[in-house]
């Protein structure tokens, strides 16, 4: 008997390869637009739930820079405070102590924000341009700031609709 067919009923075993798919066709395309109607609809939450859900796709196609996720648990952990203070503000009777409260986790979930913004962006960068050569694209501090989520999906949905005629180029 040869060693080839010593167990027949064994899986084979095969080297497994990269298709060469780049790994910002695994982010969902979405349109920027409905991000910025979401989040208007939703007062914010919308982009809550965009760091919330995408973070973990983007950390596990980012090699070197992963997003760091305490600043996402501790931003969600101080926006439902600042949620609940101010859902309950309206139940107490005002004082110079609730609103100091108040005023300091805003403070610091304003930070958090964006720390938790600025993570995102080093990791969705390093996603973007894995495969750019010399055409790298450049995510903006100032849009980063401003419009964090917007702003993501719309290099996501770009770098997607670049790859897609890449491919499609390729292919005829």
């Amino acid at each position: 008997m040869t060693t080839a067919v010593e167990n027949a009923f064994e899986a084979p075993k095969a080297e497994l390869s990269d298709s060469g798919e780049s790994s910002i066709l695994n982010l969902k395309r979405f349109s920027a637009w409905g991000v910025l109607g979401l989040g208007i609809i939703t007062f914010g939450l919308y982009f809550v739930y965009w760091f919330y859900s995408r973070m973990p796709i983007i950390n596990e196609y980012a090699k070197e820079n992963k997003a760091n996720t305490t600043y996402l648990h501790a931003y969600l952990i101080s926006y439902a405070i600042s949620l609940l203070i101010s859902i309950g503000a309206g139940f107490i009777e005002p004082s110079s102590t609730v609103d100091i409260v108040s005023g300091l986790i805003s403070i610091a979930n304003l930070v958090l924000y964006i720390l938790l913004a600025f993570s995102i962006r080093k990791a969705l960068s390093e996603i973007i341009n894995e495969d750019a050569g010399d055409n790298q694209t450049k995510l903006g501090g100032v849009l980063t700031f401003f419009f964090s989520a917007i702003y993501f999906q719309y290099k996501i949905n770009e770098k997607i609709d670049s790859v897609s005629v890449e491919s499609e180029k390729s292919a005829s």
